[in-house]
């Protein structure tokens, strides 16, 4: 057959069967595709969306939570239901007071342990690859004692105050980094009914000697490290008279007891409990113990808004306050075998709740350090382990800083990866967030993909996290939950109301808010007509918030008295007016949205969120923290940016070839380039237009505590920021023209990735 014919046969057969069958082939592969297109893969993406769904969990989900006491009285407050009768005040019928607690746990936990230190064998020089040389610790494992012997040390602690002279209503000071000393040296204090006073371990010398003055303590408890500091502060004052102090961390350093002083007696912390355990001490002094309503701490603020104030505490207001906590975030912790870990300052209302908590329900407590927290930690030596992988904790608290940074550092890591990686993780981390929303979890993408990043970011058992102090973004604490898989109660309260006020459930699914009331907290909304806020607001009622119950601190301090007047007594209940302004959603969860004092009205009349702002603009890789500047005398708003260093770094070599980043940051193509991608991050965050700044500059100091630009937890101190930076935010409100461009910027450089 020629090629011709066979040509022909073919082409001919082939047209007769598409005649016959091509209509209805291609009606098949239609059906098909529109099947697999719209019915079947819709339906296995809802399949693993659902798996695993509860009906119990879904409906806990989405239960009323709180409610007004009053339905048909807009300003009656909000409370639990669960207590919508009467508020709860204390975890266990037989603890009243702080002194009850170290009781109660010698005749439940006696042989059980408790308090956990990793001993530092040593410290070594290392320098590093920019010549600087760091100290840095060679570390032991954790070693922990039992309640038997904190308890033992606790009354040798106690005897030890009484004889040297401290009487029930004193006060001592505590001046000191969170270590296991200072719990036991606050138990033996309240035992006593001796207040203890707090300041912060980094405040600055005149906070220090103002706390110090103002309180009038004749008694500082403190530690080998800060030994130096106090000693210059003592100069300037008048009654203390014995200053006794922790070992110091290093077990290789000396310890020999400095010369006494300034008419100072300096006494070793073993030394007073040796002295305690055999002094005589009367019966009527031994034996008082203090009522609930008596002052247990005046706990100094960080100074956030300028010169500390101590607020009054009492004993009923620390333990309402634990028993709130209790009820909403510890149901789901095992006390036999978790461990939590204390790294936060003791001087931090949050954290001193936390750990008296910790200690009462007898769970195992670990102490840490920011500097020694995790493997990159400033004081780890390269090749030691961070505390996390040592001690590989169930529980932690967290300030919101520290978790923006733990999010940032992670994508940084996973950015790094390739790209068939990346593209799996941002796979599997959308449908775990998706689940997370419906309230499921995810256990085989969390055995493949997530509980990696827990081991080596975490050490591998948190569970659990408690988040307060500020306001956690969204973004972050999905990642938090998603992609390390952690359970975070965000929580909302001050040191006025001692961290309590409310707290998300283990069943909230939602972002941004900050749980409901308490079961020993109430809340109020009132009106503020200047923010337009109102709680018969629709669909959900706002306004400032005002938070009732036994938590409520007494008030404020000797000077700080005078702002007494934000505690206010409403139908038999103490209330603290906080001036952050909330909104309440239907299922009785509260969300900041604003703050009274965060608020600046420009020229044009316009309201600026300061912290809102600030807020979108975190969320630029470069930027490890900003302060937003405003004034009614300003027509916009800049911003101040302490940019993180390796990111800084990156970016400025990448968009400018210049690894220096500080020859930049006086240059107006630079500032240019970071102004546009700071207002780009505003429009993502939906910033509105004036409340974007129109000017930026980078500083190059480091805003920490110890340089008196933010708290402990981090946060900004306004005031400070606003008057070391006057003359920086007064140029860049003052209109100049464009500078020729440097030299130095590389011309062909590339807009950076958003």
């Amino acid at each position: 057959m020629s090629p011709g014919a066979f040509s022909y046969i073919f082409g001919s057969s082939l047209s007769t069967v598409f005649k016959r069958f091509g209509i209805t082939l291609l009606k098949t592969v239609l059906i098909y595709s529109t099947t697999l297109l719209f019915i079947q893969l819709p339906t296995l993406w809802n399949l693993i969306m659902t798996l695993g769904k509860d009906e119990d969990r879904s409906r806990r989900q989405k239960r009323t939570r709180a409610k007004l006491i009053n339905p048909y009285d807009p300003s009656s407050p909000y409370r639990a239901v669960d207590v919508l009768d009467e508020l709860r005040t204390t975890p266990d019928d037989n603890v009243k007071t702080l002194a009850d607690i170290p009781d109660y746990c010698i005749q439940h936990y006696a042989d059980k342990d408790t308090l956990g230190v990793r001993e530092i064998l040593d410290v070594q020089d290392e320098k590093q690859s920019n010549g600087k040389i760091f100290k840095k610790f060679v570390l032991g494992e954790y070693k922990f004692t039992t309640y038997r012997e904190t308890y033992n040390r606790i009354l040798a602690i106690g005897r030890g105050l009484l004889s040297i002279g401290a009487k029930p209503t004193d006060k001592i000071l505590i001046f000191s980094e969170t270590r296991s000393e200072w719990l036991l040296t606050a138990f033996a204090a309240f035992r006593h009914g001796i207040t203890v006073v707090t300041l912060y371990s980094t405040l600055g010398e005149e906070a220090v000697k103002h706390g110090i003055n103002e309180s009038q303590v004749s008694i500082i408890f403190t530690s080998h490290e800060l030994l130096t500091k106090l000693d210059k502060i003592l100069d300037h004052t008048e009654k203390v008279r014995h200053v006794i102090y922790f070992p110091s961390f290093v077990k290789s350093q000396a310890t020999k007891s400095p010369d006494d002083k300034h008419n100072v007696e300096y006494i070793p912390l073993h030394e007073l409990e040796q002295q305690g355990k055999n002094a005589t001490i009367a019966t009527n002094i031994l034996h008082v113990r203090p009522n609930k309503t008596d002052t247990a701490v005046i706990m100094y603020t960080s100074g956030s808004t300028g010169t500390p104030k101590g607020v009054l505490i009492k004993h009923e207001n620390i333990i309402a306050a634990m028993t709130g906590q209790q009820e909403r975030i510890f149901s789901m912790i095992n006390s036999d075998t978790d461990i939590y870990i204390a790294y936060l300052p003791l001087a931090h209302i949050l954290e001193l709740c936390c750990e008296i908590l910790i200690y009462f329900m007898g769970i195992k407590c670990g102490y840490s350090s920011p500097q020694t927290l995790t493997d990159q930690s400033t004081a780890i030596k390269q090749g030691q382990k961070g505390d996390l992988q040592v001690l590989r904790p169930h529980i932690m608290c967290c300030v919101p800083t520290i978790l923006d940074r733990i999010h940032k550092t992670v994508n940084e890591k996973i950015n790094q990866s390739n790209f068939f990686r990346r593209q799996l993780f941002q796979l599997a981390y959308k449908i775990k967030v998706k689940r997370l929303e419906e309230g499921l979890d995810s256990p085989y993408l969390n055995k493949l993909i997530f509980t990696r990043l827990n081991e080596m970011v975490l050490g591998g058992r948190v569970k659990t996290m408690m988040s307060g102090g500020a306001v956690l973004s969204g973004e972050t604490q999905r990642f938090v939950q998603a992609a390390l898989c952690v359970t975070l109660f965000q929580g909302y309260g001050l040191t006025e109301t001692c961290a309590a006020a409310t707290i998300a459930d283990q069943f909230d699914t939602s972002v941004g808010r900050a749980g409901y009331p308490l079961v020993s907290c109430e809340i109020r909304l009132v009106d503020w007509e200047e923010g337009h806020y109102h709680n018969t607001d629709s669909p959900n009622p706002r306004g400032e918030v005002l938070i009732g119950g036994k938590a409520v601190a007494h008030g404020y301090f000797a000077g700080a008295s005078k702002e007494n007047i934000n505690f206010k007594e409403i139908n038999g209940t103490r209330y603290f007016c906080t001036g952050d302004i909330g909104e309440i959603f239907p299922d009785g969860t509260l969300k900041i949205i604003d703050r009274k004092k965060d608020l600046v009205k420009l020229r044009g009349g316009e309201y600026v969120s300061l912290t809102k702002v600030e807020m979108a603009i975190s969320k630029f890789s470069i930027v490890e923290n900003c302060c937003l500047c405003a004034s009614s005398s300003a027509e916009y708003t800049v911003i101040l940016i302490c940019p993180n260093p390796k990111q800084i770094t990156i970016y400025s070599e990448k968009n400018f070839g210049e690894k220096e980043w500080q020859k930049l940051v006086d240059d107006d193509e630079f500032n240019d380039q970071i102004l546009r991608d700071v207002q780009d991050a505003c429009k993502k965050g939906a910033i509105e237009r004036f409340e974007t700044p129109q000017r930026v500059k980078l500083v190059t100091e480091a805003w920490t505590p110890e340089t008196g630009l933010v708290t402990d937890a981090l946060k900004l101190k306004r005031k400070a920021i606003e008057q070391k930076y006057q003359d920086v935010i007064a140029d860049l409100y003052v209109d100049k023209p464009k500078k020729e461009k440097s030299k130095r910027i590389n011309k062909s450089r590339v807009v950076p990735e958003q």
